[in-house]
């Protein structure tokens, strides 16, 4: 029996990431593990937030179609874009594993076959989805046309799945953390966080994105659980723009408020504490002074990741209705934002030089370097380490985006 190679491609969140990696264990056991040039055929993971990246996609099927590749879409653009279906050979509404791994077994004409670990994934964290869709109704968000109401996942579930796992990193993903639990009565995300902290094994738990709006309801218990050594001192959270204005017509259950007090209260507990925020930028009627307000919290707030996004209409969205701003007006900002965001990062890995800290060593990174993460999540790239070791080294230089210890 041939059986088919296969290679699969994520684009987007560390959801779609998570789910992947579902995907390709099924996959493996069934269907070779290979690299994008000797795949048979390939899944693309879609993300169809913006219209860029479903530009990258179709891009990237083109090229695959070119190449011979056999093309299998999954992922939320299939929902979003439903024409996208027939640039392909094959696609899933949902990334339902048992449900791709069953078809492609179909297609392919392959029969079970457990094979033994092709590839040994050189790393030890592992990304664990707790909950599905979202109660927002963000303007211009297409994310809940492709993954609907919440759903969160039971509890034991969870936490079975982190006892089984290996790795040392855990990573809890979702499109809003902060509303696991209300589809089922009331916020839990801090019960859960703090089952978790309780299971008797050595590993570092990293939280994903929350939203102002429903952290606020639950805040002093949040904070209290960052006293934890196990929890990265790390928190994403989106603010989307510094005006209120825009933040309405975003339709954001939050203000600029919530969110500052939110960051204050975590710096003033914890001053190494690691922000990560969202903007959009050229929101249809962000003014010049809309635009100032932004740029004015970010330099206040400082935080040490800044994910700048130029706003894109998307069919089926309010925002869709809104008149757009002309495009040389959202790169100009989108530059002038950047700009600021580069500059706080580099004052803020500065001041680690010549310090000693503590990092757990997590995957292999490039040129026979490994990745590590200090107690808040920052990024330090080692020469030496062994995966899953927990160690104390000097920072000896850094870049933008990361510290080096040699």
């Amino acid at each position: 029996m041939n059986f088919k190679k296969y290679h699969i491609l994520t684009f987007g969140c560390k959801l779609n990431q998570s789910e992947s990696d579902i995907i390709d264990q099924k996959l493996a056991k069934n269907f070779i593990r290979s690299s994008l040039k000797e795949a048979d055929f390939v899944l693309i993971n879609s993300c169809g937030i913006i219209q860029k990246t479903e530009n990258k996609i179709i891009k990237t099927i083109k090229q695959l179609k070119s190449k011979n590749k056999e093309v299998i879409l999954t992922g939320c653009l299939v929902k979003i874009s439903p024409e996208i279906k027939n640039e392909v050979n094959y696609f899933f509404e949902g990334n339902n594993s048992e449900e791709i791994e069953k078809k492609l077994l179909d297609i392919y004409n392959s029969q079970k076959k457990n094979f033994s670990k092709q590839i040994c994934k050189n790393y030890s964290s592992t990304i664990i989805p707790i909950s599905t869709g979202c109660l927002g109704n963000c303007s211009y968000c297409v994310a809940k046309l492709a993954r609907g109401k919440l759903k969160s996942y039971p509890k034991k579930q969870i936490i079975d799945k982190i006892k089984d796992s290996e790795a040392k990193e855990i990573q809890l993903t979702s499109q809003d953390l902060s509303i696991y639990g209300m589809d089922i009565g009331k916020p839990s995300l801090v019960n859960l966080v703090s089952e978790i902290l309780e299971i008797k094994k050595d590993f570092r738990l990293k939280l994903g994105m929350m939203n102002p709006g429903s952290l606020r309801l639950f805040l002093n218990d949040f904070v209290n659980l960052f006293e934890n050594e196990k929890l990265y001192r790390f928190i994403h959270l989106p603010v989307q723009s510094g005006d209120d204005a825009i933040l309405k017509k975003m339709n954001r259950n939050h203000t600029v408020n919530d969110f500052v007090e939110i960051v204050q209260m975590l710096g003033s507990r914890f001053p190494d504490f690691l922000i990560a925020t969202d903007i959009i930028v050229g929101f249809p009627t962000e003014s010049d002074e809309s635009f100032q307000k932004t740029v004015d919290l970010i330099k206040n707030i400082k935080p040490n990741i800044v994910n700048i996004t130029r706003f894109s209409k998307r069919k089926g969205t309010e925002a869709y209705q809104f008149k757009d701003l002309v495009e040389k007006t959202k790169k100009e900002r989108s530059r002038k934002l950047n700009v600021v965001a580069k500059k706080i990062r580099i004052e803020d890995n500065k001041k680690y030089l010549g310090k000693m800290i503590d990092v757990l060593v997590v995957k292999s990174g490039k040129n026979n370097t490994k990745l590590a993460r200090m107690s808040n999540g920052k990024a330090v790239i080692l020469k030496t380490g062994k995966i899953g070791e927990f160690k104390r080294v000097k920072i000896t230089d850094f870049k933008e985006n990361y510290l080096i210890s040699n």
